[in-house]
């Protein structure tokens, strides 16, 4: 009963043409006038802090988080590089307005500010931007026109490669892989495209830019995690076994359904006393939690601690294997 209410909740938005930069900003605007991205969890922050600190940078130098949305990522830039500057930049005066006020030592600029325009660079960070730009080579244009002489950046973002738990999912109905945009049936309907490791370094070459280092998540624990964590609409929606192509692909969606629910449930009810966005209903997403943990704390918390092991696991070990659905490119010129 707790799982059917919480479904009803998922109430999408009005969307429009998000090719054009001027609606698009709009879109954004909204969102994050409903609390759109308020927080990441401990292990997507664990991870960057990693990540950036493997690329050893240097003791000094300017770092712009490009897309910063309310700045929750940019805060993990001065743990990971001490005596550096460092500056983020959205194209949503709510979202920056809302970074300005949690993180009064970095400098946050709405995209577009002339008084900023001369910023130069040595490290840009973009997270799951390029799949969400009105358009991906003007955007990678404009981190260019703010990258140093020498400069580092690291893009993460959804990738299209074959063999990811998600490729499957996509694969086991019917026009599941849209052959345009290279995108998932499931995604967020503000995604404008899905791009491979060599696509996404096509956008930075002409600038100078080359690989230095490609990492993937998400080959398969990792994906049943952030499954996991999402609302239950996308559930039912991404392993409905009546949208199977096949009879084989109709038993495996059935199966992963189940699993699926499982762990969704144990997510659900095990992160009842922890941040989320606030959106239509949280008082009542709240409430549901707190009882879902009183009485299944006993298996939410174990299940979701085991499969948070795993997703941990599978990042260190295969990491550099490309048959991941999330790409973290490094280049530098």
């Amino acid at each position: 009963m707790i799982v059917l209410a919480f479904a009803l909740f998922s109430i999408g938005m009005e969307i429009k043409d998000l090719s054009n930069r001027k609606e698009s900003a709009e879109f954004y605007e909204k969102r994050y006038t409903h609390g759109y991205m308020g927080h990441w969890s401990a292990f997507e922050k664990q991870r960057l802090l990693a990540l950036i600190k493997e690329l050893h940078l240097g003791p000094k130098g300017k770092a712009l988080d490009f897309g910063c949305g309310r700045g929750i990522f940019t805060a993990v830039f001065q743990e990971a590089l001490p005596g550096w500057q460092i500056y983020g930049c959205d194209i949503s005066p709510e979202a920056i307005s809302f970074a300005k006020k949690n993180n009064a030592s970095i400098n946050f600029f709405v995209l577009g500010d002339q008084s900023f325009s001369g910023e130069r660079f040595d490290f840009i960070h973009s997270h799951h931007v390029l799949e969400h730009t009105f358009d991906e080579k003007v955007t990678a244009l404009e981190m260019c026109d703010f990258a140093a002489t020498k400069c580092t950046m690291l893009h993460s973002l959804p990738c299209n490669h074959e063999g990811s738990l998600e490729y499957r999912i996509a694969s086991a109905r019917k026009n599941g892989i849209d052959p345009m945009t290279g995108k998932f049936f499931f995604e967020d309907t503000a995604h404008m495209r899905r791009l491979s490791a060599k696509q996404t370094i096509a956008l930075f070459q002409d600038a100078g830019f080359r690989s230095k280092k490609e990492y993937y998540a998400n080959q398969y624990y990792g994906a049943l995690k952030w499954i996991s964590e999402s609302n239950f609409k996308l559930v039912l929606t991404i392993a409905n076994p009546y949208k199977a192509n096949s009879a084989a692909n109709f038993f495996f969606l059935f199966g992963l359904l189940g699993k699926l629910k499982i762990f969704w449930f144990s997510f659900f009810a095990a992160s009842a006393f922890e941040p989320a966005d606030k959106g239509k209903f949280y008082a009542l997403k709240r409430l549901l939690q707190v009882i879902s943990f009183i009485l299944f704390f006993w298996m939410a918390i174990p299940l979701r601690t085991w499969l948070l092991k795993k997703a941990t696991e599978e990042w260190e070990l295969r990491r550099e294997e490309k048959n991941g659905s999330d790409l973290f490119l490094c280049i530098e010129r």
